[in-house]
């Protein structure tokens, strides 16, 4: 049997050819598309990218997403510090050679950490990466349930606040996908991005491939105008059949109007339509503050948004594998000062 592996530094083209061959018949979430992959890349300055596909008789049986970025003075596998999508595999055999061959990648570049996540829409019944020596850090992520009654499946107050929104004349909404890719209309949201943020958090790039995804089908605006001005936008991503709740942004001129509960049912709606079964809400969705997850009260309440539209719980696995005692002790005295902190409050 011929074993090769195809490293994106060095013949990114072939690695390219090779992930979306094995990616291409999977029904994956957005996650492991190129051009997700891509955008992740946007947000990060890197230290290196030790990206691979692993082939077995030149057919691609598992592929890796591996930025190595500089923290501080410690180099860590982590996408902004927080958690990378986790390598897949054909099967369990070769799943077990890829974690291999990244703790030889981590070791020969003095990595001090991996950070993975496991999508929550993989199917796996239990943290696998255990296995493998990751420290269980793994959490709740709130997941729209698409099948149901949109609206009769919703919390009281939120149904409530849907069918006022959906009455009053002063409230439009409107899409920004691939049948309508309005660039004036792109360029509003990331103006309310900044706005609402106080300041500008993010490159260009990371809007522009946004965008991209916009004209490729990959994702969608839904917009609210309020009083003939538009005051607030949802960003949502899917693939196949499962989709992500990404991003919002608003003007804070108009919060004390409720804004998000027509703009995420409308969304709901709209992916519905187009054969999504459900939506990973992402984080902050987890209720409580966990090792490596800390939440403030903002967080909690937004949290406590999502769960007022239809849905339920699954557990999003994650670990942590520690390359430096001292890189363990840092997050542990976190862990101590945070988490107790978050217990003590509510006692």
């Amino acid at each position: 049997m011929s074993i090769k592996i195809i490293f994106k530094e060095e013949n990114e083209k072939l690695f390219w050819e090779q992930w979306n061959k094995f990616v291409s018949d999977k029904n994956l979430s957005i996650r492991y598309t190129e051009i997700n992959v891509k955008h992740f890349l946007s947000f990060l300055d890197l230290y290196k990218d030790r990206s691979f596909v692993y082939l077995e008789n030149n057919e691609p049986m598992a592929c890796a997403f591996l930025p190595i970025e500089k923290n501080e003075e410690n180099l860590s596998i982590s996408f902004m510090g927080g958690y990378v999508d986790a390598p897949i595999a054909s099967n369990k055999k070769v799943q077990k050679k890829i974690f291999g061959i990244i703790d030889e990648i981590a070791r020969e570049n003095k990595v001090s950490q991996i950070k993975f996540a496991v999508d929550v829409f993989s199917g796996e019944r239990f943290n696998y990466l255990m296995q493998y020596g990751y420290l269980n850090s793994s959490i709740l992520t709130y997941i729209f349930d698409l099948s149901q009654d949109l609206l009769l499946s919703c919390r009281k107050g939120h149904k409530s606040d849907i069918k006022t929104a959906l009455k009053n004349k002063d409230f439009k909404t409107f899409f920004v996908d691939k049948n309508n890719p309005s660039e004036k209309l792109f360029r509003e949201y990331i103006e309310l991005h900044h706005k609402c943020s106080g300041r500008v958090t993010r490159s260009q790039i990371t809007f522009d491939m946004q965008f991209e995804k916009i004209k490729t089908g990959k994702a969608f605006l839904v917009g609210l105008e309020y009083d003939g001005k538009n005051v607030a936008y949802v960003y949502f991503e899917y693939n196949a059949d499962k989709a992500i709740y990404a991003s919002t942004a608003d003007d804070p001129d108009y919060d004390k109007l409720q804004l998000y509960h027509i703009l995420v049912f409308k969304a709901m709606e709209y992916l519905k339509e187009k054969g999504a079964r459900a939506v990973d809400t992402g984080q902050p969705s987890c209720p409580s503050s966990q090792f490596d997850y800390y939440i403030d009260k903002k967080q909690e309440n937004i949290a406590l948004f999502k769960r007022g539209f239809g849905g339920y719980f699954k557990e999003n696995f994650r670990g942590i594998k520690y390359f430096s005692e001292e890189a363990f002790k840092k997050d542990a005295k976190k862990f101590i000062d945070n988490y107790s902190k978050s217990f003590y409050e509510k006692v």
